[in-house]
């Protein structure tokens, strides 16, 4: 899985890359202000994220993800705020900080859709200080809203990181849509591609 962050592969379809960050810019309408979150490129890209990738994104992050939507589908509000607190507990402290600062950025500045009392209960306790609000979390709660598959769910959270890190399109392509997202083995909710041709999220290509 890590290897393949450094010799990344080509993207299946060139409009799965367009797809994907539109699917970030509606969990994240706040793109173009998002600064470093947990990935800090230090020297060569490759590298950088295949170190992140061991260390951060795969035991970390990409189950704090996948464990979100499972937890939306039972109702688990609770639970929610449990997996935020408990990845809290796990970030190195600059990377916890950052995470947190992206993630109550987002909170602050959308308001729940109206009769979701899962993210008006999530983010009642963010802004009350019983959560943390990490970038990752309530990436996931978005994504569930809007009923993403899981390939895309990980590969626009991953777009997120890239552009808070300062990655080029190429950059996020090559190493973390590819590389990292490309290597994982997740349920598909089609054939093809990041995602399925009856994936709704597919309507966002436009």
């Amino acid at each position: 899985m890590i290897h393949a962050a450094a010799q990344p592969e080509k993207i299946s379809e060139e409009s799965d890359f367009v797809v994907i960050a539109r699917a970030a810019m509606i969990c994240n309408p706040f793109l173009d202000s998002l600064g470093d979150v947990t990935l800090v490129p230090l020297g060569s890209i490759a590298a950088s994220v295949l170190n992140w990738n061991a260390a951060i994104f795969t035991p970390l992050l990409q189950p704090a993800l996948l464990e979100v939507i499972v937890r939306v589908a039972e109702g688990g509000s609770f639970e929610i705020a449990a997996l935020d607190c408990r990845l809290d507990a796990s970030l190195p402290e600059k990377l916890r900080l950052q995470s947190r600062t992206a993630g109550k950025q987002l909170v602050l500045g959308l308001l729940a859709p109206r009769g979701d009392r899962m993210i008006e209960r999530y983010r009642a306790s963010v802004l009350a200080g019983d959560s943390p609000g990490h970038l990752a979390v309530i990436h996931a709660l978005r994504a569930a809203l809007f009923h993403l598959p899981p390939r895309l769910l990980i590969a626009s959270y991953l777009f997120q990181e890239g552009i808070g890190a300062g990655l080029d399109d190429l950059e996020i392509g090559r190493f973390l849509i590819a590389g990292v997202c490309g290597a994982l083995e997740l349920p598909s909710a089609g054939s093809g591609g990041i995602i399925g041709t009856g994936d709704k999220i597919h309507d966002l290509a436009g």
